[in-house]
């Protein structure tokens, strides 16, 4: 089962809100304690990136030679942006215009959302952690070493089993770099899919991942795409910018998940009131930002 399957098959459940998903990562931990080799999934979950997240380019690029500057890597205009193709426009070519860090193989991404914070292993081979939050006890993620990872029991602890499976990356430079092959990755078999579904794997992929530059510029480039985002200004994520609002299925009484972008220089700021306090690389387990 791909990264992504195991959103696509809740394509009918509505986004979380902040205090759902405290309540949903505390399920998900509990589920990585098999009673046989049900743990395949979670790992498969914890590095969705986002995590990266929708699809393909609305506008065609001018071609570019080695010495000549990519177009959207120049400095981000201040132009107002009344629609979501500019802003998410924009926010590509900030992407691509920003150094990226890479981290070794060996490292850990680190995310920190209020009293929740996370490990992920960078090339999925080494045990991370998720779910340290208030009411939610550590939990080893394990790694896959040579297409198998250990077995924990309810306890958190190695029953002495191993199961099948596929190194889970938290660093996703694997993911396509164009705004088309961002489409065709996320929708998987081709089908067309809810908004809503869209964007419950744009915000899995930026909150358990991280997507280097190019990847990050085709994920907005591929929002473009998607038809019933509406812009929303003035909206705060910790800090005051502009947001995207991405809406909920039909009937559904959940308020609409807004991704909120800094005004001026489109860098993405977190989920409206939920920003993320802290992420990054960080050599161990344990090691926080």
């Amino acid at each position: 089962m791909d990264d992504l399957q195991l959103v696509r098959e809740l394509d009918d459940t509505p986004l979380k809100s902040a205090d759902q998903l405290a309540s949903a990562r505390a399920q998900l931990v509990a589920g990585m304690k098999p009673r046989g080799r049900g743990r395949a999934g979670v790992i498969a979950i914890a590095t969705i990136a986002v995590a990266a997240t929708v699809t393909a380019v609305a506008m065609v690029l001018p071609s570019t030679t080695p010495d000549t500057p990519h177009p959207e890597a120049a400095a981000p205009t201040t132009t107002p942006v009344d629609t979501t193709v500019q802003l998410l426009n924009h926010a590509a070519a900030t992407a691509r215009s920003k150094p990226d860090v890479v981290p070794r193989p060996d490292q850990f991404y680190y995310v920190r959302d209020g009293e929740w914070e996370a490990w992920f292993s960078v090339d999925g081979t080494h045990d991370g952690r998720i779910g340290s939050g208030k009411n939610e006890a550590p939990t080893t993620v394990p790694g896959c070493v040579g297409g198998r990872r250990k077995v924990l029991d309810k306890f958190d602890k190695p029953t002495g089993e191993t199961e099948p499976c596929t190194p889970s990356r938290s660093y996703r430079d694997d993911l396509p770099t164009t705004a088309d092959g961002m489409l065709d990755f996320l929708q998987g078999n081709g089908k067309s899919r809810p908004t809503y579904s869209y964007g419950k794997d744009v915000m899995s992929m930026f909150r358990m991942s991280y997507l280097p530059g190019p990847q990050r510029a085709a994920l907005f480039e591929a929002a473009t795409r998607v038809e019933g985002l509406t812009v929303v200004q003035n909206v705060s994520s910790g800090r005051p910018g502009i947001g995207i609002t991405w809406p909920e299925p039909p009937g559904s009484k959940a308020k609409p998940h807004v991704m909120v972008f800094d005004k001026e220089t489109y860098v993405y700021l977190g989920e409206k009131d939920e920003p993320q306090d802290a992420s990054g690389f960080v050599d161990r387990v344990g090691d926080r930002l």
